[in-house]
C-alpha cells in the first residue's frame, strides 16, 4: 500500500496518454503505483486563478498528473519506464 509517508514521486506530466503508457508499463512489471491530478485551471480560494481565470492559459497543460511508487520500488520503476 502506498501512503504519503512511503511514496516517491516517479513522474510529473501534463499528457494523459503518457500517464497511461507509464501506468500500463508499471502494471505489467507488477509495480504498485498511485497517482494524483490537479486541474490548474480551476479557481482556488484566495489564489491567483480565482482573480484572473484561465485567460491565456495553454489548455494542453491544464491538468497536471503526478505518479508515485513505493520508495523501495523507485529504482526498478525508473528502469521500467525508461523504455516507454
Amino acid at each position: 500500500m502506498i501512503t504519503p509517508f512511503n511514496r516517491a514521486e516517479l513522474l510529473i506530466t501534463y499528457d494523459f496518454n503518457r500517464l497511461s503508457q507509464v501506468r500500463d508499463a508499471l502494471a505489467g512489471a507488477g509495480i504498485d503505483y498511485a497517482y494524483r491530478f490537479k486541474d490548474l485551471g480551476s479557481p482556488t480560494f484566495g489564489g491567483t486563478r480565482s482573480r484572473s481565470g484561465t485567460f491565456g492559459m495553454n489548455q494542453e497543460v491544464r491538468t497536471e498528473y503526478k505518479l508515485y511508487v513505493h520508495k523501495r520500488d523507485l529504482a526498478h520503476a525508473q528502469a521500467v519506464i525508461r523504455g516507454v
